[in-house]
Protein backbone atom coordinates (compact mmCIF):
# COMPACT_ATOMS: atom_id res chain seq x y z
CA UNK A 1 0.00 0.00 0.00
CA UNK A 2 1.10 3.41 -0.91
CA UNK A 3 -0.49 6.80 -0.10
CA UNK A 4 0.31 10.29 -1.24
CA UNK A 5 -1.73 13.31 -1.23
CA UNK A 6 -2.33 17.18 -2.07
CA UNK A 7 -4.08 19.67 -1.16
CA UNK A 8 -7.50 20.18 -2.62
CA UNK A 9 -6.91 23.74 -4.03
CA UNK A 10 -4.21 22.27 -5.71
CA UNK A 11 -5.97 20.31 -7.94
CA UNK A 12 -7.38 21.75 -11.40
CA UNK A 13 -8.41 20.28 -14.82
CA UNK A 14 -5.69 21.83 -16.81
CA UNK A 15 -4.05 18.41 -17.23
CA UNK A 16 -6.06 16.24 -19.37
CA UNK A 17 -7.35 13.05 -18.03
CA UNK A 18 -6.78 10.69 -14.98
CA UNK A 19 -4.89 7.77 -16.45
CA UNK A 20 -4.62 4.29 -14.89
CA UNK A 21 -1.53 4.24 -12.73
CA UNK A 22 0.77 1.67 -15.02
CA UNK A 23 4.16 0.77 -13.46
CA UNK A 24 5.87 1.69 -16.24
CA UNK A 25 4.77 4.44 -16.83
CA UNK A 26 5.67 6.07 -13.06
CA UNK A 27 8.27 8.69 -14.05
CA UNK A 28 5.86 10.15 -16.73
CA UNK A 29 2.99 10.16 -13.97
CA UNK A 30 5.29 11.64 -11.44
CA UNK A 31 6.17 14.61 -14.25
CA UNK A 32 2.58 14.96 -15.55
CA UNK A 33 0.64 18.04 -15.41
CA UNK A 34 -2.10 16.67 -14.33
CA UNK A 35 -1.82 17.05 -10.28
CA UNK A 36 -4.06 13.78 -10.35
CA UNK A 37 -1.68 12.20 -12.19
CA UNK A 38 0.84 12.93 -10.02
CA UNK A 39 -0.33 11.50 -6.94
CA UNK A 40 -1.56 9.02 -8.52
CA UNK A 41 2.11 7.77 -9.71
CA UNK A 42 3.66 8.13 -6.43
CA UNK A 43 1.45 6.10 -4.49
CA UNK A 44 2.06 3.52 -6.87
CA UNK A 45 6.16 4.40 -6.61
CA UNK A 46 5.09 4.19 -2.55
CA UNK A 47 3.48 1.00 -3.14
CA UNK A 48 6.15 -0.43 -4.64
CA UNK A 49 8.95 1.12 -2.50
CA UNK A 50 6.63 -1.05 0.51
CA UNK A 51 8.04 -4.38 -0.81
CA UNK A 52 11.84 -3.53 -1.33
CA UNK A 53 12.56 -1.92 2.31
CA UNK A 54 13.20 -5.29 3.85
CA UNK A 55 12.35 -5.42 7.39
CA UNK A 56 12.14 -1.96 8.78
CA UNK A 57 13.01 -0.85 12.67
CA UNK A 58 10.26 0.57 14.54
CA UNK A 59 10.97 4.43 15.58
CA UNK A 60 9.05 6.41 18.00
CA UNK A 61 10.05 9.61 16.54
CA UNK A 62 12.06 11.34 13.63
CA UNK A 63 15.23 12.73 14.08
CA UNK A 64 15.96 15.57 15.77
CA UNK A 65 19.06 17.73 15.51
CA UNK A 66 19.35 21.90 16.07
CA UNK A 67 16.90 24.18 16.79
CA UNK A 68 14.88 26.38 15.60
CA UNK A 69 12.90 23.15 14.38
CA UNK A 70 10.89 23.85 10.86
CA UNK A 71 8.43 21.79 9.21
CA UNK A 72 7.81 22.67 6.24
CA UNK A 73 4.01 21.78 6.17
CA UNK A 74 1.53 22.12 9.41
CA UNK A 75 2.21 19.05 10.37
CA UNK A 76 0.18 19.96 13.82
CA UNK A 77 0.43 17.01 16.10
CA UNK A 78 4.31 17.04 15.43
CA UNK A 79 4.62 20.81 15.94
CA UNK A 80 2.56 20.69 19.22
CA UNK A 81 4.72 17.58 20.27
CA UNK A 82 8.03 19.79 19.81
CA UNK A 83 6.18 22.80 21.69
CA UNK A 84 5.57 20.86 24.40
CA UNK A 85 8.60 19.39 24.83
CA UNK A 86 9.92 23.60 24.99
CA UNK A 87 11.67 23.70 21.51
CA UNK A 88 11.54 26.07 19.58
CA UNK A 89 9.41 25.32 16.25
CA UNK A 90 8.67 27.20 13.34
CA UNK A 91 5.91 25.90 10.37
CA UNK A 92 5.64 26.91 7.04
CA UNK A 93 2.54 26.10 5.04
CA UNK A 94 1.97 26.73 1.30
CA UNK A 95 -2.25 26.26 2.16
CA UNK A 96 -4.09 29.26 3.62
CA UNK A 97 -6.99 26.40 4.72
CA UNK A 98 -4.64 24.85 6.74
CA UNK A 99 -2.05 27.88 7.70
CA UNK A 100 -3.22 27.99 11.59
CA UNK A 101 -0.86 30.36 13.04
CA UNK A 102 1.76 29.25 10.62
CA UNK A 103 4.26 30.93 8.22
CA UNK A 104 3.49 31.40 4.49
CA UNK A 105 5.63 29.61 2.42
CA UNK A 106 7.03 32.96 1.20
CA UNK A 107 8.86 33.41 4.40
CA UNK A 108 10.98 30.36 3.80
CA UNK A 109 12.99 31.97 1.63
CA UNK A 110 14.46 34.52 4.47
CA UNK A 111 14.03 31.64 7.46
CA UNK A 112 15.07 28.13 6.14
CA UNK A 113 18.60 28.85 6.24
CA UNK A 114 18.24 29.70 9.53
CA UNK A 115 16.79 25.91 10.59
CA UNK A 116 18.82 23.97 12.57
CA UNK A 117 16.67 20.75 11.76
CA UNK A 118 13.96 21.18 8.74
CA UNK A 119 10.88 18.77 8.70
CA UNK A 120 9.66 18.34 5.34
CA UNK A 121 6.06 16.94 4.17
CA UNK A 122 6.31 14.26 1.41
CA UNK A 123 3.87 16.92 -0.33
CA UNK A 124 7.18 19.01 -1.77
CA UNK A 125 7.56 15.89 -3.86
CA UNK A 126 4.29 16.49 -5.50
CA UNK A 127 4.67 20.19 -5.94
CA UNK A 128 8.32 20.35 -7.01
CA UNK A 129 8.91 22.79 -3.98
CA UNK A 130 11.71 20.06 -3.02
CA UNK A 131 14.41 21.28 -4.56
CA UNK A 132 13.91 24.73 -3.06
CA UNK A 133 13.74 24.05 -0.14
CA UNK A 134 16.45 21.58 -0.12
CA UNK A 135 18.75 24.30 -1.70
CA UNK A 136 18.09 26.59 0.81
CA UNK A 137 18.69 24.79 4.15
CA UNK A 138 21.44 25.00 5.88
CA UNK A 139 20.75 22.00 8.17
CA UNK A 140 19.56 18.43 9.01
CA UNK A 141 16.80 17.46 6.72
CA UNK A 142 14.55 15.11 7.20
CA UNK A 143 11.82 14.03 4.62
CA UNK A 144 8.22 12.87 6.30
CA UNK A 145 4.47 11.80 6.09
CA UNK A 146 2.52 8.95 4.49
CA UNK A 147 3.38 10.76 1.09
CA UNK A 148 7.59 10.27 1.62
CA UNK A 149 7.10 6.18 1.95
CA UNK A 150 9.71 6.37 -1.62
CA UNK A 151 12.31 3.57 -1.40
CA UNK A 152 15.39 5.61 -0.02
CA UNK A 153 17.79 4.80 -2.53
CA UNK A 154 16.86 6.76 -5.28
CA UNK A 155 17.46 9.54 -2.74
CA UNK A 156 21.29 8.83 -2.15
CA UNK A 157 23.20 11.80 -3.01
CA UNK A 158 20.79 14.54 -1.83
CA UNK A 159 20.87 17.00 0.59
CA UNK A 160 18.00 14.73 2.32
CA UNK A 161 19.32 12.82 5.57
CA UNK A 162 16.62 10.66 6.69
CA UNK A 163 13.08 9.36 5.58
CA UNK A 164 10.78 8.91 8.01
CA UNK A 165 7.11 7.25 7.01
CA UNK A 166 5.18 3.93 8.24
CA UNK A 167 5.36 0.64 6.83
CA UNK A 168 1.74 -0.13 6.75
CA UNK A 169 -0.80 -2.90 7.79
CA UNK A 170 -3.07 -2.71 5.29
CA UNK A 171 -6.30 -3.59 6.51
CA UNK A 172 -6.07 -0.99 9.55
CA UNK A 173 -5.06 1.71 7.55
CA UNK A 174 -8.37 0.73 4.35
CA UNK A 175 -10.63 0.72 7.40
CA UNK A 176 -8.90 4.05 8.90
CA UNK A 177 -9.28 5.41 5.88
CA UNK A 178 -12.94 4.69 4.94
CA UNK A 179 -13.81 6.06 8.07
CA UNK A 180 -13.03 9.27 6.53
CA UNK A 181 -9.61 9.71 8.92
CA UNK A 182 -6.68 11.09 8.30
CA UNK A 183 -3.61 9.61 8.45
CA UNK A 184 -0.47 11.33 10.87
CA UNK A 185 3.02 9.47 11.78
CA UNK A 186 3.08 11.39 14.95
CA UNK A 187 -0.80 10.22 16.34
CA UNK A 188 -1.58 6.63 14.41
CA UNK A 189 1.28 4.59 14.74
CA UNK A 190 -1.14 1.97 15.30
CA UNK A 191 -2.11 1.80 11.54
CA UNK A 192 1.41 0.23 10.90
CA UNK A 193 5.25 0.52 11.80
CA UNK A 194 6.70 3.62 11.49
CA UNK A 195 10.49 3.86 10.57
CA UNK A 196 12.94 6.15 10.05
CA UNK A 197 16.38 5.29 7.42
CA UNK A 198 19.40 7.06 7.59
CA UNK A 199 19.78 7.97 4.05
CA UNK A 200 22.79 10.20 3.57
CA UNK A 201 25.30 11.42 6.15
CA UNK A 202 24.84 14.77 7.91
CA UNK A 203 28.38 16.68 8.53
Amino acid sequence: MGFAHIPREDLHDMGGEVREPRLEEVVEMLLDLNPLNRVLGLAMANAVSQYFLGDVVPSGGVPVGREPICLVGNMRPLAERFRREGRTVWVFERSQKLRHGSFSDVEEELLLPKCGTLIITGMTLLNFTIDRILERSQGLNVLTGPTAGVHPEPLRGTKIHYVASMRYNIVAAIRHLKLGNYISLAVHSHLGTPYVISVNKYL
